[in-house]
């Protein structure tokens, strides 16, 4: 799986790099400046509370929860301590239509939803057991589907049975929805405390009560676009943004370099904040970050 993932990422690197009537490669166009969504938040750990806990209460995933707040003990946070919730985004470089599933960020957008674009936090597989990256539709629905135990899982988990019928102990949850023709879905699941890990077989994996809630206004023949940007480029209000998540699948070779190629092709490369671009790349908090303020155009 691991190997077919990534012929097809090269494969689709190489439609990218097209040439032109000469041969010569045209460089990839540099990816927009996008708008932030939402707004810093924070929460309070309540007498008990895990971080785990304070991520379902704001149906975040835990690993941004946690990234976010690397000073607090995960399992045994102080009562009272203020706790960072990663509640504001820069949207991803794609069409703004449709499902759109960023897989470094472990995030679905809605743009179906009829307030405005919603973000959802989701598992995802991990390098072994990748979620498939590419263009596709919403296909078939179902609701309470049985689990027709993979061959692969069977191996490493023999105590499961071939079929799993719906119930408390079916990991798809109550509602599924397929990624186009392909055997993979996005459901819900039995496990709360997945979400926001890389916790599938290359499914993609809500919270149960938001995930019902996407099922029911989400028709099949939605376009549902997966990408894979683990670092996105913001603006607003005259100042330029950044957000960084961790390179799941080690396909960014050289993000600093990668970047400031970026920044070049936007003019934006004597004007960044060099230090603050490279913190955020080496700590990925998954936050947009203030790189400075954006040049004032010369009439």
């Amino acid at each position: 799986m691991r190997a077919l993932f990534l012929l097809g990422w090269l494969l689709a690197g190489i439609a990218r790099a097209a040439t032109g009537s000469q041969g010569a490669a045209l460089p990839a166009p540099a990816p927009p400046l996008q708008p932030l969504l939402g707004r810093p938040s924070s929460d309070l750990v309540e007498p008990g509370d895990t971080l785990l806990d304070v991520a379902f209460r704001h149906r975040l995933g835990f690993e941004a929860v946690r990234r976010l707040n690397p000073q607090l003990d995960v399992w045994i946070p102080d009562p009272g301590t203020v706790v960072r919730l990663p509640t504001q985004a820069i949207l991803p470089d794609a069409p703004q239509e449709g499902l759109v599933i960023n897989v470094p960020e472990m995030r679905l957008y809605d743009f179906t939803a009829e307030s405005g674009p919603e973000i959802l936090s989701v598992a995802v597989g991990d390098a072994t057991d990748p979620t498939l990256l590419g263009s596709f539709h919403v296909g078939a629905k179902r609701t309470d589907p049985a689990w027709n135990v993979p061959e692969s899982i069977q191996l490493e988990k023999p105590e499961l049975p071939p079929v799993v019928p719906p119930g408390p102990d079916n990991p798809l949850g109550s509602r599924w929805m397929t990624i186009g023709a392909t055997s993979y879905g996005i459901h819900g699941t039995n496990n709360r405390w997945s979400i926001g890990r890389e916790a599938t077989h290359g499914c993609v994996r809500l919270y149960e009560d938001e995930m019902q809630r996407l099922f029911d206004r989400v028709p099949s023949g939605t376009p549902l676009r997966i990408v894979y940007q683990p670092v996105k480029w913001g603006r607003d209000g005259g100042r330029l943004f950044v957000e960084v998540h961790p390179d799941r699948y080690a396909l960014e070779a050289e993000p600093l370099a990668t970047a400031m190629d970026v920044l070049a092709a936007h003019g934006l490369a004597e004007a960044v904040d060099r230090p603050a671009l490279e913190r955020a790349l080496e700590e990925a908090r998954g936050v947009p970050t203030d790189l400075g303020p954006l040049p004032v155009p010369s009439e």
